[in-house]
C-alpha cells in the first residue's frame, strides 16, 4: 500500500493493527457488514519497514478456507509509524477490509458430446480422428491449491429413452489440476466395447477432489456422451439422380482419395476447391474417398468438365478398404452437376464413385471431373 505521497528522507516502522475502536467510524460506508474478529484473517508481519526514499510498503493478509463461514464482516485496521514527526496523509491511517462469502461456481462448457459411429457386420466403428471426447469444466474463481478435477462414469443418471453404454467405452477417464479458471479434460473412446447399433448414453460427471481424494459436493455437474450407432447394408436401389443435393455439404479437411483403375491425373483434384484442375477416368476406373470418421451420407455432387458424357456412375460405402458394399447405380441423361443422392442416408467411412460409363460405352473415351462435395443428412 502507498502511504506517503513523496519518499521521506530515513527509513520507519510501520505498524498494521487491528483496531475495533474504528468499526463505529466507518460501518456507515459498509452496509450490512458486520465487526469481523482480530482472528479470523492472519497477518504475517504486523511491523515492517518503509525504507528512505520509498513511498509504499506491503502487508501479507490470508485467510484460511472455511466452507461454514457465512457472514459479511469488516476488519478495520490502523497504521502507525514510529516518527513522531511524520503524520499519515487523511484516510492512508486506516485500512478496512471486506470479508463476505461467495460461491464458487463450478460449471461444464458443454454438457452433451454427440458421436455417429457405425455398425457392419458385428464391428463398430467411429473413425481414428474422433475417437477423443472433450469436456471443458470452468470455474468462477480461483481454487485453492492441491484440488483436482476429475470425470467419472455415473450410471445411475437418468438416459431420456437412450441406453446405457457398455463397461469400457469410456477407456481411461481423465484427472487433473485444477490449477486454472478453465481445464480442458479429454479422453478416448474404445468402441470396440460396443457389439450392436442403436442409440447409447455414457452417463458421466464431473467431481472436485482435494488433496485427500475427498470429492467436494457439487450439484447440476452430470455430462453426458451419446452415440448414435447407424447399420451399414447392401442395396441395389438406393441412389438416384436428384436436380438439388440434400443435406449439409461437409468440408472436405482430412479426406484422403484414391484410385483404382485408368486414372488421368490424382482425384486429389477434386477436393481442391479449384475448379480449372482436373481427373480424368476411363470406363470401369473407381474414385475412393476415405473420411476421418464416420458420416451419415445424404447426396454426393460430381462436377463434370465440359463435354465429358457420363451415362453410369456406381456408388459404394464402407467402413473400411475393401468392404465396400454396392449402394446402386444412377443413370445420368442430363447436363451440368451430377446430382447423387441416397434415398437413405448412408453411414460410412468409406466413399466410392466409379465403375463410369461413358455415353456412347467406349472404352477409350475420357471422362473428366473438376470437383466433388458431399452432403450429410
Amino acid at each position: 500500500m502507498r502511504l506517503l505521497d513523496k519518499p521521506y528522507d530515513k527509513d520507519i516502522q510501520v505498524s498494521f493493527v487491528y483496531d475495533a475502536s474504528t468499526y463505529d467510524k466507518v460501518k456507515a460506508n459498509y452496509s450490512g457488514f458486520e465487526l469481523g474478529d482480530a482472528n479470523l484473517v492472519q497477518l504475517s508481519e504486523a511491523t515492517k519497514t518503509l525504507s528512505k526514499g520509498e513511498t509504499s510498503v506491503t502487508f501479507t493478509l490470508t485467510i484460511s478456507n472455511n466452507s461454514n463461514f457465512n457472514k459479511k464482516v469488516i476488519l478495520p485496521y490502523a497504521l502507525k509509524v514510529t516518527d513522531s514527526g511524520l503524520t499519515l496523509p487523511k484516510g492512508k491511517d486506516v485500512f478496512v477490509l471486506k470479508v463476505f462469502p461467495e460461491e464458487i461456481k463450478i460449471t461444464a462448457e458443454s454438457k452433451v458430446v454427440s458421436k455417429l459411429l457405425g455398425y457392419y457386420n458385428g464391428s463398430v466403428y467411429i473413425g481414428n480422428s474422433d475417437k477423443e471426447v472433450a469436456f471443458t469444466i470452468k470455474s468462477s474463481y480461483e481454487l485453492p491449491t492441491g484440488l483436482k478435477v476429475a470425470l467419472v462414469r455415473d450410471d445411475s443418471a437418468v438416459l431420456s429413452g437412450r441406453t446405457l453404454a457398455p463397461a469400457g467405452v469410456e477407456g481411461t477417464l481423465p484427472e487433473d489440476d485444477f490449477d486454472a479458471l478453465s481445464k480442458k479434460l479429454t479422453f478416448n473412446l474404445n468402441e470396440d466395447s460396443f457389439t450392436n447399433k442403436g442409440e447409447y448414453a455414457l452417463p458421466l460427471k464431473y467431481v472436485v477432489k482435494d488433496a485427500s481424494g475427498n470429492e467436494q459436493e457439487l450439484s447440476n455437474n452430470k455430462l453426458f456422451v451419446n452415440f448414435d450407432i447407424k447399420e451399414l447394408v447392401s442395396s441395389n436401389d438406393n441412389v438416384e439422380v436428384g436436380t438439388q443435393p440434400s443435406g449439409k455439404i461437409i468440408d472436405r479437411k482430412g479426406i484422403i482419395a484414391s484410385y483404382y483403375g485408368d486414372i488421368y491425373y490424382s482425384p486429389r483434384f477434386l477436393l481442391d476447391g479449384d475448379e480449372n484442375t482436373y481427373s480424368y477416368v476411363r470406363d470401369g476406373a473407381y474414385y475412393y474417398f476415405t473420411f476421418p470418421k464416420v458420416r451419415l451420407i445424404k447426396s454426393v455432387v460430381l462436377k463434370p468438365i465440359s463435354g465429358t458424357q457420363v451415362k453410369n456412375i456406381s456408388v459404394y460405402a464402407g467402413m473400411t478398404q475393401g468392404s465396400e458394399q454396392y449402394q446402386g447405380t444412377i443413370t445420368y441423361n442430363g447436363s451440368g452437376d451430377i446430382v447423387i443422392t441416397f434415398k437413405k442416408a448412408v453411414p460410412l467411412i468409406r466413399l466410392s464413385v466409379g465403375n463410369f460409363v461413358n455415353d456412347e460405352n467406349a472404352s477409350s473415351y475420357w471422362m473428366g471431373f473438376s470437383e466433388i462435395n458431399f452432403y450429410e443428412e
